[in-house]
């Protein structure tokens, strides 16, 4: 039952993706796995909670990376290591292909109209222990410490989001040749922006 389970929620993945939660049906799901539909609702009882155990599975492996997160940055000594460690994880990010980032993504730009509010909610909260438990203790850190410009640390924590956002958009845009040259790039142009070079 857990691997029909399994086989159901990877192939509804899969539709997801490519035709969005409005274009993918039960019956293309049931044949991917080949079952028949009605043995879909043993297991779902409908498509909007396959949809939700596929969102939430995401949000719980994106909340688990900032504990990994969490744990890398704290071996490491300067602020720009840590901060390069945060810009280094997303932007590397360009680089997956799999369907969980794109689900992630449609999810989040393109979320179907009774998940709207809840995604919302979800993203901001997520957002927000990003910031709160990774990003602003590593800014304040360095300020304290002289290594970053002593200015207020909202607006770093404000342009580092939109670099990681940026970046992780300009992936689809670029070669991928062009796409590590500008990763450089936008980190060096950050990083001369908020160190303190004394």
């Amino acid at each position: 039952m857990y691997l029909t389970r399994e086989r159901i929620k990877k192939a509804a993945l899969s539709l997801f993706v490519k035709d969005g939660y409005e274009g993918a049906r039960l019956v293309d799901i049931a044949k991917a796995v080949n079952i028949k539909t009605a043995s879909l609702y043993y297991h779902f009882e409908s498509k909007e909670q396959l949809f939700i155990e596929l969102f939430n599975d995401m949000r719980n492996k994106k909340l688990a990376n900032i504990k990994v997160l969490h744990q890398q940055i704290n071996e490491l000594g300067s602020a720009k290591e840590r901060l390069f460690c945060l810009y280094s994880d997303y932007s590397n990010r360009g680089y997956e292909h799999s369907e969980e980032l794109n689900f992630w993504k449609r999810s989040a730009l393109f979320p179907p109209s009774f998940l709207r509010e809840k995604i919302h909610s979800d993203l901001i909260d997520y957002q927000k222990l990003f910031i709160d438990l990774l990003l602003m203790p590593v800014i304040l850190e360095g300020i304290h410490s002289n290594e970053l410009k002593s200015h207020d640390a909202n607006k770093s924590i404000v342009v580092f989001l939109s670099l990681i956002q940026g970046m992780f958009s300009e992936f689809h845009y670029s070669q991928p040749k062009a796409y590590k040259e500008k990763i450089v790039v936008v980190w060096e142009f950050f990083w001369d922006s908020i160190e303190n070079s004394k």
